[in-house]
Parts: C-alpha cells; sequence; structure tokens
C-alpha cells in the first residue's frame, strides 16, 4: 500500500509541475508581447507618418490613429505596410487622413518598390502633384512636356507597391492623374479604393504611361478631366488590367470614362454608367490601339458628339465581346458605338439597346472605318434621321454576321440599317425584325454595294413611303441570295424590296411571302433606269404578296410600265 500511495504522490508533483512550466511560458509570452509591440505607431511612437517610415525596417508595419496628418510621405524603397487601425471600416479609413496641403503628391512611391510595399485604408487629399517631364505621342510624333502629375499618389521608376482600401479624393494634377499617376515602367497593384473629386488635365481618376497596373475593383466618381480620361487615361505602350470596377459621374471631353491611346489593356467586367463627354465615347474612347472590352456594362453614358457609350478612332483594332451597351446618347453620331477614321473594330456577342442619337446610327455608327459585327443582339435603338441599329457612311467596309437587328427606329430612313456614300457591306445570316422608319423600314442603301445571304428581313415597316425591308436608290448594286422576306409592309412601293435611281439589284433563291405595298408586293423597280436581275425561270419563290410579287414601273423613254409575277 504504502508503495501505490507515493507513485500517486510521484505523479501529482509532475503534474504540478507541469502546470507550472504553462504558467511560466504563458508568463513569458504575455510578457514579450507587453514589452514588444511588432508595429510601430504614429502618434503613439513618432509623430508623423514619415519619421516612422524613415525609422521602419523592411516587413514592419506603421499604424496611424485617426486623425488629420498634414504632410507629404516617401516610402523610400522599404517593404514596409503603412495603414489606418481598421482598413476595412470605411469610417475610420474617413477619419485617418493625409492632407497635402497642395504643396505636391501625397505619398511617392519612385525607389523601386514591391508589392510588400503597402499603402492601405488612408484617406489621402489635398495633393497637386510632383513636377515631372513626361514623354506623349500625338499624330504620330513624339514629344515631351513639363508639368505637374499625380496629386494624390505618384508611382515611378519601376515601383510595384500595394495600393487598397483607400480613399483618395479631391487632388488635382495641373497635367495628368489628378487622383493617381503611374508611369516609368510601373505595375502597382491599386484594389478596394475609392477615387472621386479629382482633377487633371488628363486622367483625373488615374493616368498610366508604359506601365502595366492592376486596377481592380475600385469605385471611380465625381472625377473631371479637363481634356481626355475623367476616371483613367491609358497612354504610350502600357498594357494595364482594369477589371471589376465602378466608373460612374465623371467627365471630360473626350472618354468621359476611361481613355486609351496606344496600349493595350484589358477592360473587363467593369459597371461604366452615366459618365459625360462633350466630344468622343462618353463611356470609353479608343484612339489607335487594340484594347479587348469584355463583358462590361456600359450604360446610360452620353457624349455630345461621336459614341455615346464608346468611341473608336485612328489605326485601332479593338475587340468588344460580351458587353451590354444600352441607354447611352448622343446628340450626333453613335448613340452606342462610333467607329470613325480608319479604325477596324471587332464587335461580337454583345447586347447593344435602347441607345438613342439625333443623327446618325442610334446603336452602331461607322464613317469612314471598318468594322466586323458579329452575333449580337441589336434591339430597341432609335435615331431622329437615319440608321435606327447600325449606319455605314463614308467609304465604310463592315461584314455582318449572325446577329438580330430588332425593333430599331429611325424617324426618316432605315430602321434596322442606313448604307451609304460609297460604302460596301456584307450581310449573312443575320434576322432583321420589327424595324421601323419612313423610308426603309429595314435598310436603306444609297450609292454602295451590298451582298446579302441567308437573312431573315420580318415585320419591317415603311411607315410613310417606300421598301418595306429594303430601299436602294442611287447607283446602288445588290446581290441578295437565299433570304427571306416575310411580312414586311410600305405604305408606298416594294413591300419587300425597291429599287430606284439606276441601282441594279440580282434577286436570286429569295423567298418573299406576305409582304404588303401600295405597288409591287414583293419588289418594286422604278425611277430613272433601276433594274432588277432574275434567272429565267425566276428562282425566287412568292406567296401572298399584296398587291403583286414583282412590280416593275419604266419611264416614257424605257417602254410602258409592266408587271412581273
Amino acid at each position: 500500500m504504502k508503495e501505490h500511495s507515493g507513485g500517486k504522490s510521484s505523479s501529482l508533483k509532475i503534474i504540478g509541475l507541469s502546470v507550472a512550466i504553462l504558467v511560466l511560458v504563458a508568463l513569458v509570452i504575455v510578457a514579450v508581447v507587453f514589452l514588444y509591440n511588432p508595429h510601430i505607431s504614429v502618434p503613439g511612437d513618432y509623430r508623423t507618418i514619415q519619421e516612422a517610415i524613415d525609422a521602419a525596417d523592411d516587413g514592419e508595419v506603421i499604424v496611424v490613429e485617426p486623425g488629420v496628418y498634414y504632410e507629404q510621405i516617401d516610402f523610400m524603397g522599404k517593404s514596409i505596410t503603412v495603414r489606418s487601425t481598421n482598413p476595412e471600416d470605411p469610417e475610420v479609413v474617413s477619419e485617418t487622413t493625409i492632407d497635402g496641403r497642395r504643396r505636391s503628391s501625397v505619398v511617392t512611391f519612385q525607389s523601386g518598390e514591391g508589392e510588400d510595399a503597402v499603402l492601405e485604408g488612408l484617406t489621402l487629399t489635398g495633393g497637386v502633384g510632383t513636377l515631372e517631364t513626361i514623354a506623349y505621342v500625338e499624330d504620330g510624333e513624339e514629344d515631351e512636356v513639363e508639368g505637374y502629375i499625380g496629386g494624390g499618389i505618384i508611382v515611378k521608376a519601376g515601383s510595384s507597391p500595394t495600393i487598397i482600401n483607400n480613399f483618395i479624393v479631391g487632388n488635382n494634377a495641373e497635367l495628368e492623374g489628378g487622383g493617381i499617376a503611374v508611369l516609368g515602367n510601373s505595375d502597382p497593384v491599386i484594389r478596394y479604393n475609392l477615387i472621386e473629386g479629382n482633377t487633371a488635365y488628363s486622367g483625373a481618376g488615374i493616368k498610366v504611361w508604359e506601365s502595366s497596373p492592376i486596377i481592380e475593383e475600385n469605385t471611380f466618381r465625381q472625377n473631371q478631366a479637363f481634356y481626355l480620361g475623367g476616371a483613367i487615361a491609358v497612354d504610350l505602350e502600357s498594357s494595364p488590367s482594369i477589371s471589376g470596377n465602378e466608373i460612374y459621374n465623371n467627365s471630360a471631353t473626350g472618354g468621359g470614362g476611361i481613355f486609351v491611346l496606344n496600349s493595350n489593356p484589358l477592360i473587363t467586367g467593369n459597371l461604366i454608367e452615366r459618365n459625360t463627354s462633350i466630344w468622343y465615347g462618353g463611356g470609353i474612347f479608343i484612339d489607335n490601339c487594340s484594347p479587348t472590352v469584355d463583358s462590361n456594362d456600359i450604360s446610360k453614358n452620353r457624349a455630345d458628339n461621336f459614341g455615346g457609350g464608346i468611341a473608336v478612332s485612328g489605326s485601332s483594332t479593338p475587340t468588344f465581346s460580351n458587353n451590354q451597351i444600352n441607354d447611352n446618347y448622343s446628340e450626333e453620331s453613335g448613340g452606342g458605338i462610333a467607329v470613325i477614321e480608319g479604325a477596324d473594330p471587332n464587335i461580337i456577342d454583345n447586347i447593344i439597346s435602347d441607345n438613342t442619337v439625333l443623327l446618325g446610327g442610334g446603336g452602331i455608327f461607322i464613317k469612314g472605318a471598318s468594322a466586323t459585327i458579329n452575333s449580337n443582339n441589336i434591339f430597341k435603338n432609335r435615331v431622329q434621321q437615319d440608321g435606327g441599329g447600325i449606319a455605314i457612311l463614308n467609304e465604310s467596309t463592315v461584314e455582318i454576321f449572325g446577329n438580330i437587328i430588332d425593333e430599331n427606329m429611325a424617324g426618316r430612313a432605315g430602321g434596322a440599317m442606313v448604307i451609304g456614300e460609297d460604302s460596301a457591306s456584307v450581310l449573312e445570316d443575320n434576322t432583321i425584325s420589327s424595324n421601323v422608319a419612313a423610308t426603309g423600314g429595314g435598310l436603306l442603301v444609297q450609292q454602295s454595294t451590298l451582298t446579302m445571304k441567308n437573312n431573315v428581313l420580318s415585320d419591317n415597316a415603311a411607315m410613310g413611303g417606300s421598301g418595306g425591308a429594303i430601299i436602294m436608290v442611287l447607283n446602288t448594286v445588290a446581290e441578295i441570295t437565299g433570304n427571306d422576306f416575310i411580312g414586311n409592309i410600305a405604305v408606298e412601293f416594294g413591300g419587300g424590296i425597291v429599287a430606284f435611281e439606276q441601282s441594279v439589284v440580282m434577286l436570286r433563291l429569295n423567298n418573299f411571302t406576305d409582304n404588303e405595298a401600295y405597288l409591287g408586293g414583293g419588289a418594286f423597280v422604278g425611277q430613272d433606269e433601276a433594274s432588277i436581275d432574275l434567272n429565267d425561270p425566276d428562282d425566287n419563290t412568292y406567296s401572298g404578296n399584296m398587291p403583286e410579287d414583282v412590280e416593275e414601273e419604266q419611264s416614257e423613254d424605257n417602254g410602258e410600265v409592266g408587271d412581273e409575277d
């Protein structure tokens, strides 16, 4: 029994010793934590943020208490974090402010900082930028200009910091980058920031040159550029990724939301809404470059001229895919998209709807340019004059495949489309239905070349004139093969097709069903030596057209008026 009792006592001693050791370890940990704070506190440890940066070693975290700090800071090439006490709390961020006092950029990265240099959860205001000489290209000529850039933040000299969860508000740059300027092969990550109320000549929110930052999930609002790029301007061989941002209520002379020049960014998944410009591109303006613009919502933007939603010019070959381009407005030239001056975009799989313009191209306007328009849904766009869905003018060359062009409206001509001024278009496998205009309910083709194959044109209406589906005038040459013309209506001539003024139309293997007009329910040809070329025997099919299938009117010099059924 004694031996058993001794074993129990020994076990109790071991347990007691273990508990004592655990208590001692816990006390040591508490003491270490108490004696060594891994954060540098401002103003607890240092009066200013810059003093804390000067004293910090790589890897350290500077925590800034709420308050207003009147200074400008430079990260000095260090891999440190400067943050507020709670970067996830908007109230804390708004109450932790660095005010640049209109003396320089508020924050500078200029010493090759990497992604471990982190600016997080602060409000930056009152910056006016840093004096720099920057390169630019205009009309193919390189030049340099000196001015103040980067009002809130300047990132240069190959620096690539992480800028997250900040409020960058109320900064100004005389030249570029009111909120942020990124230049000199710098690739920062700019994420989750509010960029608001900044001004600059160009790039009021952010300006990028020769750099490839990640600009992701930020909010840009109420920034104003006096020239180009209300929210974002990208220039000079830059390739940023611009994704998941909310870009709204910004303004500029051109590119109210985004401006891109000589660069190839990826612009994807953004909300681009209610931005305004005086000239090109209320939402986006692209000049002389080839970006990818994919899966964005580009809505309710406005340009006085050229592209309420998007404008494309110069030698640009962008791809627009899977975007919602809706409810934009321009007074002239392209409510949704304007393509001008030699541009050649690929427009594929977009929804382009409810856009409005006074003159030319409710959905898409193309002038002196080219385009491929493939598999889009183009509907309910409106124009006061010509081309409710699409306007193609001034020696443009356009291929239009597999689209639904539906319920568009023109006050004058071409409810779905106008093609004019020595342009050439190929239309294949499209559905063109329920469009309305005074003349040419579906298409007006004027002094141009048209090739149509395997399209369906149905229920289009010329409510005040001729050409329920198509009217062709002024030396138009058309080859129309294998199409279905169904239920189109014209008040005057040609429920399906009408040709006037020396136009020459070849019809092969088409189906004309239930079309209606005053004369020529299926097709009408007349006035000034127009002609329709039919095979002999005619290989088109006709059914239910009123009052006749094909009506040919000849002038007195060319013989009598005749019918061909």
